[in-house]
């Protein structure tokens, strides 16, 4: 009888889940993706050391500056200006103020490395950190009506179960100058092929959006991703995601 009992409970728990899961919508997202270094517009007077440009910058490495470059385009042209620290000049805090948004600042950092080897030459770390328009590409008939689209074109056309666990799959797509939707891919498979396609055909068949732009009126592309399933999936790490604000 026990026995018995205990079957009974882990078929009801079973139950359960299963009933849970499927009274509620599949969860799906439209998120931003970031390049791997960037900032955004309105933050780049507020920049002081290298760790405002970068967060994960590893001051711990550094024993001594031998030089410390920053590089960018100001009105089309190519500009530098050098220091000697991890907190920056005003020359270079300028630089980077006044860089032009369509391209990356790049920062070339000559150091001594900070360990107790006898024979410790000099190294050189550089990164590159890309200007985020403070404007981002928006659907252009409204956040509710691309929720709905999205809902109607996709999201009712997957069948029941073809999500489960930590499943997830995601489509990568970008927002054109000009607004237009392109260079659209599947980033995360799912295990059924031909709903990825109908997720490339859906998003292929958006309206066009209005695009991103930066305070000065110049328009930028954007890349977006469509993520469906369980967003704690660890795959979600490598899409670069935050959400649009």
């Amino acid at each position: 009888m026990k026995k018995n009992q205990i079957l009974l409970l882990v078929l009801l728990l079973i139950g359960c889940a299963f009933n849970s899961f499927a009274q509620h919508d599949l969860k799906f997202e439209i998120n931003k993706v970031l390049p791997f270094i960037s900032i955004q517009e309105d933050k780049l007077d507020k920049i002081n050391t290298l760790t405002d440009l970068d967060k994960r910058y590893p001051t711990a490495w550094v024993k001594e500056y031998i030089s410390v470059e920053i590089s960018a385009y100001k009105n089309g042209i190519q500009t530098k200006a050098s220091g000697s620290s991890d907190v920056l000049n005003q020359a270079q805090k300028d630089l980077i103020r006044l860089a032009d948004r369509n391209n990356d600042i790049a920062v070339i950092v000559t150091y001594i490395p900070n360990n107790s080897l006898k024979n410790n030459p000099a190294k050189q770390y550089d990164f590159n950190v890309t200007i985020m328009p403070d404007q981002n590409a928006t659907y252009a008939e409204g956040a509710e009506q691309l929720i709905q689209y999205l809902q109607k074109n996709s999201i009712a056309n997957i069948e029941a179960g073809s999500f489960t666990g930590y499943d997830l799959t995601a489509v990568k797509f970008t927002i054109t100058e000009q607004g237009y939707i392109t260079d659209i891919q599947v980033a995360i498979p799912s295990k059924d092929k031909k709903m990825d396609e109908m997720l490339v055909t859906a998003i292929s068949k958006m309206p066009n959006w209005k695009p991103a732009a930066f305070s000065n009126g110049l328009k930028v592309k954007q890349n977006f991703v469509l993520t469906i399933g369980n967003m704690e999936n660890c795959m979600v790490n490598l899409l670069n995601i935050r959400p649009i604000e």
